[in-house]
């Protein structure tokens, strides 16, 4: 029989795991460069960390108003349980509680950033790999009907969108098309989106108030918690998932 203990050291671990996905998907994405095209492997890495993370916090949320520990329907199973949009759709209703919106500034531009299209375009994307498009190749090559699109095209797609907005980046292109500086600009403004994206998660842990057993575990969660708005996007990281 599964003790109180461990699920409560399984849900701290799974939490650590959560951060340090997004933190080594996020190095995943900053190795990509004309030479490096790999976008499978940050796609994996942050799907499954950003689920992980939503996932736990909706666990300290079930913990702190039900006083016990989810059972195993808590969460959808099979294809459904990797849908990110879903898992969000959920952070919001039921951890940006009313007065925490209302009365603290930075949670109201949480809430209108996680509603963003900015944002849910990514999540989208995100949330259709971990729900099939990993496997999009594999289904192609069998002839199954594939209801995703490549995975790779879709994200590319989305820089495009942020090059095609930025006019500094586009007379780049035209004065000097080798610039390496198109791909670090597009780069980092992605980094920046997943970033707030997570400090957003994490500061539901205190001025969110998402439950006093959360507060245990500030330590997984400072990185993102304390990252200021001047830093988003500026930071380096380790394909390991530390923070250089």
């Amino acid at each position: 029989m599964i003790t109180e203990l461990q699920r409560t050291l399984a849900l701290d671990q799974e939490l650590l795991n959560a951060v340090r996905l997004i933190k080594a998907g996020l190095g995943q994405l900053q190795s990509l460069d004309a030479g490096n095209d790999f976008y499978h492997l940050p796609l994996l890495t942050l799907a499954s960390g950003f689920e992980r993370f939503m996932k736990v916090t909706l666990c300290f949320r079930w913990i702190e108003v039900h006083g016990s520990f989810q059972t195993s329907k808590a969460f959808p199973s099979g294809r459904d349980g990797h849908d990110l949009k879903c898992l969000l759709e959920k952070i919001r209703t039921e951890c940006f509680l009313e007065d925490y919106v209302n009365n603290i500034p930075v949670a109201k531009a949480d809430v209108e950033y996680l509603n963003s299209t900015e944002l849910l375009s990514f999540v989208s994307v995100l949330s259709d790999f971990g729900q099939a498009a990993r496997y999009y190749n594999l289904d192609v090559l069998v002839g199954r009907n594939v209801k995703t699109k490549d995975p790779d095209s879709a994200w590319q797609r989305l820089e495009t969108e942020i090059l095609l907005a930025r006019k500094d980046l586009m007379d780049e292109i035209t004065n000097n098309p080798a610039s390496n500086r198109i791909h670090i600009e597009i780069n980092k403004e992605v980094i920046s989106r997943l970033e707030r994206f997570a400090r957003a998660l994490a500061r539901l842990y205190t001025i969110g108030r998402v439950g006093v057993k959360a507060k245990r575990c500030l330590g997984y969660i400072s990185y993102f918690l304390h990252l200021s708005d001047s830093e988003l996007g500026t930071k380096k990281y380790e394909l390991s998932g530390s923070t250089l």
